[in-house]
């Protein structure tokens, strides 16, 4: 048996997080399966030592390429695919990828320079395989919060990393949500590792599957958002979605104190 991909989970315990267990994919006789185990630091060595085990698919995934939507010529640039985790969690996952391409082909119309460059989808067979967008160097997390502390201990840490300059580029974001905004589109999972930065400096906002209409209901479209960067007794898409993420983003940055933070 062979792991190929796998996370821990958590669980919220008395507004804390506790491990709850590892989930992961495992290729066991030519196929795929999902499954779980307790021990973090010691893996399965066979399917047996695996529980609640699922067989996943991959063939004949993706939506059916429609004829109005942009096929990108090469596979230059950045190809986001979908994980394996997708492919075993998510029945609706060709809907979501369909809601994903038709944002990009929108936001490729309407283009703004914050805003990811979508270049078009891969065909494979016929249906979707992989969106095309521009390369950039680093997501915000990565290039600020390479230790990955959470927002407290980030603010605690001084945040060597973060430079003054950087307020201009955070305002630049602004402007990108307020485009989408002005689309009728709500972004919904703004976070530092949804904003990637270009080499010239600037940054652009990606990752548009939780993205949705305003007034669309979050829970009846699948739409997925990061834990801690959004309410989540909210459960319509609307504009103070992303302008409350906006606003967490700035405290995470340029806040002096914890309690400026909206999210736990």
């Amino acid at each position: 048996m062979e792991i190929i991909q796998s996370n821990e989970t958590f669980r919220v315990v008395g507004n804390k997080l506790q491990f709850d267990s590892v989930i992961g994919i495992v290729r066991y006789n030519s196929s795929l399966y999902i499954g779980k185990w307790q021990d973090r630091r010691h893996p399965p060595l066979s399917l047996s030592d695996v529980y609640d085990v699922k067989r996943v698919e991959t063939d004949g995934r993706g939506p059916q390429v429609q004829s109005s939507w942009t096929i990108a010529s090469t596979q230059s640039g950045y190809i986001k695919t979908r994980s394996l985790f997708d492919y075993a969690g998510a029945p609706d996952l060709e809907r979501r990828i369909l809601l994903e391409v038709e944002t990009c082909e929108v936001l490729r119309k309407y283009p703004h320079p914050n805003i990811a460059s979508y270049h078009g989808c891969l065909e494979t067979r016929g249906r979707v395989s992989g969106l095309c967008f521009k390369t950039y160097v680093s997501t915000l997390a990565c290039k600020v919060n390479p230790q990955h502390l959470n927002k407290s201990a980030f603010l605690l840490s001084g945040r060597p990393l973060v430079e003054e300059a950087m307020k201009t580029q955070l305002y630049g974001v602004l402007g990108g949500i307020q485009h989408l905004h002005s689309l009728g589109l709500v972004h919904n999972d703004i976070t530092p590792a949804n904003i990637m930065l270009a080499e010239d400096g600037s940054w652009a906002i990606i990752d548009f599957d939780s993205c949705r209409q305003v007034g669309e209901l979050l829970h009846d479209t699948g739409t997925k958002r990061t834990y801690g960067w959004h309410d989540p007794n909210v459960t319509v898409s609307s504009k103070k979605n992303d302008l409350d993420a906006f606003f967490e983003l700035r405290a995470w940055l340029f806040g002096s104190s914890a309690d400026e933070f909206m999210f736990g």
